[in-house]
């Protein structure tokens, strides 16, 4: 008991570490004992003091007359006190169940709501009969609590209590209610929702509530409220028009949905849409840019454009531009004149996309503007729009100042290869004569692309070693089993990186005849020619390769070199692998073990008990991060105690802050 009052006494203290170490130091006991001091901080002016509390009271074993108590704190001023039982109860889940159901009918009106949101929290159905009595509570804050976490709990019996307490004239229950019905998402009769459309404060959630269990009957209520002066609510009917359109058969989509916005083109309501584009909410975002491609509007277009910026939009803005078709195309290419270097590379990147007719003059510029940016996207979209009439007029920018450049141009006639082949392989021709290395490499490219594999052969004989390298690299792209025996030469080449190359392209190529010289190529001096080794043995499942990597991993050597051997064994698979792996929890190199780390994570979590405390205490910090990370995603909320344990001890600021996530995530 000492020791408790001397705890107790730090729990006075002005200084908030002493007071948060207290309640750490309180943990453990049993509730009985701690209890008033507990509750005590529970009501603590600092969040990390109450935090602890709340975690050493669920630390111990709490009887049911505890847990009554913390249904009386419901009743505090304190609002941190509040809001710890709060959490304490949602957290103690089904073992706090038979005391709040008892106080669901609470003469207070704030316990009975604080109780109701409680239950939602823990989510578990046997609520759903409480909380539909609590939808006829005679404080209004109570009912729509109710019907709020009817809707969190998302069990489908609550959906007829939820329709009938809908006919109540109270406007924010209703609303509550439609929320709800949105979430538990099980259709209900359109004729249900469809009188509420009329009631302007409750339009929205009527709209959000289609959006979620609507069907064909919803579409056209729906495509009427895009004409909404509303903003919020004109966009709650894209929002929710677009997530019914997505269920619908495509035929039927098409007949009574995009049929019917293509009547709006050229209609005022284009312009509330395209206002509406400034918005922060990505899908309400995404829904619009989709809409606006069915409508077709030319207006559309500049802000299409401009959207185009983002990365994470482009593939929404795609399809809306190729459902403008012409329309698009001639806007776009009309604007490649008159907008900056930004845009014009997007439009040409279009172009290239959805090789819109007419775009080979703006891709013809783009490739002879100033700018080293536009001209490798024009080369690269030449390419990928097939226009193959443009090979001459690329063939010069494998001359050009900017290394991209010349590399989008290699890359395009690799491309037009299919489409004229005979012009390509003459300027590869020219390439591989050429004085500079950089050309011959690109030749190389490009006779791959021809699928010339004669060519190929020669350059694998080339004075300089990257040429040698790509010619290797661009054989292995090709996977013929007739290229065997020339990367078998290779295996011999001066260059330590040839070799790799060419271990690397028969382990693409496979079959029988690889096998041998990719064991004897086990035997290189140079120890990355044996990781690209067997890594091919690896891929191809190989036998041999086994027990050359234990001898290997057995005699110590540096860590890349050991991690390129245990993601080889773990490829080959078999008996033994994971004891092997498990050795190397102990190397001293930290990426090493992080290697094996991530090796064992992908066998199931029969490891972690084993090796938890040493990992948990591991000199490395990242070492730790990455054992934490496993632990939390195998285990889940069972890691939590681990986790609390080692919390105190850790003094990095980065290992530390995960493991607080992690806690907080499964509070």
């Amino acid at each position: 008991m000492e020791k408790i009052e001397l705890l107790a006494e730090q729990l006075r203290s002005a200084d908030e570490e002493t007071r948060r170490l207290a309640v750490v130091g309180l943990s453990g006991h049993p509730a009985g004992k701690t209890k008033d001091i507990l509750f005590t901080a529970l009501g603590d002016v600092s969040w990390r003091v109450r935090k602890e509390a709340v975690d050493a009271l669920l630390a111990a074993e709490i009887p049911a007359e505890i847990i009554e108590e913390f249904v009386l704190l419901l009743e505090s001023d304190n609002a941190g006190l509040r809001n710890s039982a709060v959490e304490t109860l949602e957290r103690l889940g089904v073992r706090a169940m038979p005391v709040l159901r008892r106080h669901v009918t609470d003469d207070d009106h704030d316990v009975r709501k604080f109780v109701i949101d409680i239950l939602g929290s823990i989510g578990d159905a046997e609520a759903v009969p409480l909380l539909v009595n609590a939808l006829d509570d005679p404080d209004p804050n109570v009912c729509a609590a109710a019907a709020e976490n009817l809707g969190r709990i998302g069990d489908v019996q609550a959906v007829p209590h939820l329709l009938q307490a809908l006919r109540k004239n109270d406007i924010w229950l209703r609303y509550t209610i439609l929320e709800s019905l949105s979430k538990i998402g099980k259709p209900v009769p359109m004729a249900i929702i469809t009188p509420l459309v009329g009631e302007n404060l409750l339009k929205k959630a009527a709209f959000d509530c289609l959006g979620a269990i609507g069907d064909a009957e919803a579409a056209p209520l729906l495509i009427e409220g895009i004409r909404e002066r509303v903003k919020n609510i004109r966009e709650a009917a894209v929002a929710a028009l677009m997530k019914v359109r997505e269920r619908l058969p495509e035929a039927v989509a098409k007949q009574l949905v995009d049929e019917k916005l293509m009547a709006l083109n050229g209609s005022p309501s284009v312009e509330g849409l395209l206002s509406s584009l400034d918005t922060a909410d990505r899908g309400l975002k995404e829904a619009l840019l989709k809409l606006l491609g069915i409508i077709g509007d030319e207006r559309a277009i500049g802000r299409l454009l401009q959207c185009f910026s983002d990365d994470r939009l482009r593939k929404y803005c795609l399809p809306a531009f190729k459902a403008m078709g012409e329309k698009a195309a001639t806007s776009l290419i009309r604007l490649f004149a008159e907008t900056d270097e930004e845009e014009r590379s997007f439009i040409a990147y279009i172009c290239g996309e959805l090789s819109f007719p007419g775009s080979e003059q703006v891709l013809r510029d783009g490739m002879r503007d100033a700018s080293p940016l536009l001209r490798k996207v024009s080369v690269k979209a030449a390419g990928r729009a097939g226009l193959s009439g443009l090979v001459q007029e690329i063939a010069p920018l494998l001359d050009d100042a900017a290394p991209e450049v010349r590399k989008g141009a290699v890359e395009a006639l690799s491309r037009l290869a299919a489409e004229d082949g005979d012009a390509v392989l003459k300027i590869a021709g020219r390439l591989a004569s050429a004085e500079l290395p950089e050309k011959r490499c690109n030749s190389a490219i490009l006779f791959a692309s021809l699928g010339d594999t004669d060519k190929l052969s020669l350059l694998i004989k080339d004075d300089d070693a990257v040429v040698r390298k790509t010619a290797v690299n661009s054989l292995a792209a090709l996977k013929k089993e007739s290229s065997v025996g020339q990367l078998v030469m290779a295996l011999a080449d001066e260059e330590a990186d040839v070799r790799i190359a060419a271990a690397g392209a028969l382990g693409e190529i496979g079959g029988a005849a690889v096998l041998e010289p990719l064991l004897l190529a086990m035997k290189d001096e140079d120890p990355w020619v044996k990781c690209a080794a067997r890594k091919s043995l690896g891929k191809l499942g190989h036998e041999g390769a086994r027990q050359e990597i234990v001898e290997l991993l057995a005699t110590g050597v540096d860590g890349l070199v050991t991690i390129s051997a245990l993601q080889t064994l773990s490829g080959i698979g078999g008996e033994g692998i994971p004891e092997l792996v498990k050795k190397a929890l102990a190397h001293p190199d930290e990426e090493v073990v992080k290697a094996a780390i991530d090796i064992l994570s992908r066998q199931g979590d029969g490891w972690l008990d084993e090796f938890r405390e040493d990992l948990l205490a591991h000199p490395h910090w990242d070492v730790r991060r990455s054992f934490i990370k496993v632990l939390a995603a195998e285990r889940g909320a069972d890691a939590v105690p681990y986790l609390r344990s080692v919390l105190d001890s850790e003094k990095d600021d980065l290992v530390r802050e995960q493991i607080l996530d992690i806690m907080d995530r499964y509070r």
